[in-house]
């Protein structure tokens, strides 16, 4: 919405809150009478339009129908992504969207899992806190181009991206950036090809599941420490796009060609992988 403003020499930061101020943009907040969420808009005479710099504190901010028309004419794309469950007004009740309830839609895309090795011991001796801010500091660094990024715990990582080589070069990135941290920590790292489940939360896409989700994380635990493992599915992936990257297979716990990554303990299938470590 700045590009609205820009004509008329708005600072940026302020476009919201004259928005807001000129109620146009409203607010979700707990109404305490009638104990539930309601919508709240400006109406005249409840403010003045000079901007302040300050929105309200709020989990949802909402564009009133009058605004959502002028832009749906603009950009018709807009008006697909309107939530279907709340009727936009005011001191209308909000009902939260429950994320399980949006549609899912699948793709086959890349999968990097990796973790800090030994970080229990870190955390223990008090050591974790710089390890975390690597990793942080790394992700926002090398992480620009993929689909989704989680980061859990500070020492866990799961990214989906479109281009193999592109995924293999941030884990790569990653694992020597965190390297430098005190201590010395070395991150294990899976990378795997297969179908991830997407749902859709805050117009950003987010996991819901799938294979491949599965498979890196049933492999990452396998990895040794400071290297990076790729599924035979990856690897042929890898191999259909020019890189300097070499995958030499790695030999099962049994001498075999392949391992079994399903989780011990549990009711799951036997999940028979080929595995390759990655190297530049």
């Amino acid at each position: 919405m700045e590009h609205l403003f820009d004509s008329a020499g708005e600072d940026p930061k302020h476009v919201f809150c004259a928005l807001y101020r000129a109620g146009l943009l409203g607010y979700v907040h707990h109404d305490r009478i009638r104990g539930e969420s309601v919508q709240r808009f400006l109406r005249p005479g409840d403010a003045t339009l000079e901007p302040d710099g300050v929105l309200p504190p709020a989990t949802h901010y909402l564009v009133h129908p009058v605004l959502s028309d002028v832009i749906g004419r603009v950009n018709p794309d807009y008006l697909q992504r309107i939530d279907r469950v709340n009727v936009v007004g005011y001191g209308r009740p909000w009902r939260e969207t429950r994320i399980d309830d949006r549609p899912v839609r699948v793709e086959t895309l890349c999968v990097l899992k990796a973790d800090v090795h030994g970080f229990g011991s870190l955390m223990r001796s008090g050591a974790d806190a710089p390890v975390r801010k690597a990793l942080e500091d790394a992700v926002k660094r090398w992480c620009q181009g993929a689909k989704i990024v989680e980061s859990r715990g500070g020492d866990a990582l799961l990214v989906v991206h479109d281009d193999p080589v592109a995924l293999a070069q941030t884990a790569r990135q990653i694992m020597d950036e965190v390297y430098q941290a005190p201590g010395q920590p070395r991150l294990r790292m899976a990378l795997h090809h297969g179908e991830v489940q997407m749902r859709e939360h805050d117009l950003a896409p987010v996991i819901a599941g799938g294979d491949a989700i599965l498979c890196a994380a049933r492999v990452e635990p396998h990895v040794e420490p400071g290297q990076i493992w790729a599924t035979e599915d990856f690897r042929r992936e890898l191999a259909r796009k020019p890189s300097l990257w070499r995958a030499t297979s790695v030999p099962g716990p049994d001498g075999g060609d392949r391992f079994n990554v399903k989780k011990e303990g549990g009711a799951e299938p036997d999940l028979w992988v080929r595995l390759y470590r990655l190297e530049l």
